[in-house]
């Protein structure tokens, strides 16, 4: 078999394939530059391959990808699980059992890159994971299986997304059989249900206190922990890595406005109120919401979602 992946959250998802089937070759994104050093660093899917002593290509493009498939020569499966690139007919055709996803939503709802955040965003109560036939558009196969995860009202991306990566890595291993069999025909997707979750950009993770403190509070955990939300308090970019929110506030507070009241940091909103609970200004280290503002010399002022730049 031929596995495809590149985050954290593909691991379990490559260990179980390991375990159960022969893994010809894992194919993943190219290594990237990471942190202030600028070095060089693999995948987590990567690192997890060479531990495991399975063979790795990284291709920084389709055509790349192509020869990397080349190379294996007939194989029985193909394994995607957050890969980073659409695949084409022709190597799709590659594998006689064709490729099988391992996608982190209860498809066709969140199609996409970021269903996690996606769902937490949206205020889903419940989200999964599906195993679809891989076909040439996004995430649109047929549903050969699927499990079911509820979401808290504290869960985060993060946090989230490690136990789906395990729910996934299950719910392959036992439909592995069919899958390559064809025992497992699948459903199709209803396009109508169809929803999408792009891949996360800046403005994604930017605060907009006119907005309600309930929506705020689920795009905060649908940041974390990254990038992690964040506004401006003044010229300082200041990062929002945990809240809660609240109908109301224990003082009066326009969007924005910033109080230290009963131990909390409150900060208002379109409608009710946030507590800040962990904030990491810009250049510092995560922190109580609390503890900072306890250092604020003169008032704490406002944090606002537009930028010195923009303004």
């Amino acid at each position: 078999m031929v596995f495809l992946g590149t985050p954290l959250a593909a691991v379990p998802a490559l260990r179980a394939l390991a375990e159960t089937a022969d893994v010809a070759l894992v194919v993943t994104r190219p290594d990237r530059r990471r942190g202030r050093s600028g070095r060089k660093t693999p995948s987590d899917v990567k690192r997890s391959a060479l531990e495991l002593g399975l063979a790795t290509a990284c291709p920084t493009d389709r055509i790349e990808l192509e020869e990397a498939l080349e190379t294996v020569g007939p194989f029985r499966l193909g394994v995607v699980v957050a890969y980073g690139m659409l695949l084409t007919r022709s190597m799709l055709e590659r594998a006689e059992s064709g490729f099988v996803n391992v996608h982190f939503s209860l498809l066709p709802r969140w199609r996409g890159a970021s269903p996690v955040a996606a769902a937490i965003r949206a205020g889903d109560a419940v989200t999964g994971v599906s195993l679809m036939r891989v076909t040439e558009g996004l995430d649109s196969g047929p549903v050969l299986a699927a499990a079911t995860h509820p979401i808290a009202e504290r869960d985060t991306r993060g946090g989230l997304t490690e136990r789906l990566s395990h729910l996934g890595a299950d719910l392959l291993v036992d439909n592995l059989a069919g899958a390559i069999s064809g025992e497992l025909a699948g459903t199709p997707q209803h396009e109508t249900d169809a929803t999408y979750a792009p891949r996360l950009s800046a403005g994604d993770a930017r605060l907009d206190f006119t907005r309600p403190a309930q929506e705020l509070a689920r795009q905060v955990r649908a940041m974390s922990p990254r990038p992690g939300a964040f506004a401006w308090w003044g010229e300082t970019r200041m990062r929002i890595l945990e809240s809660r929110w609240s109908p109301e506030a224990p003082t009066p507070l326009d969007a924005g406005g910033l109080d230290l009241v009963g131990g909390g940091l409150w900060c208002g909103a379109g409608s009710g109120a946030l507590v800040l609970e962990v904030v990491q200004p810009a250049g510092r280290r995560p922190m109580r919401g609390a503890d900072w503002a306890r250092g604020v010399r003169g008032g704490l002022g406002r944090l606002s979602g537009v930028g010195p730049s923009q303004s």
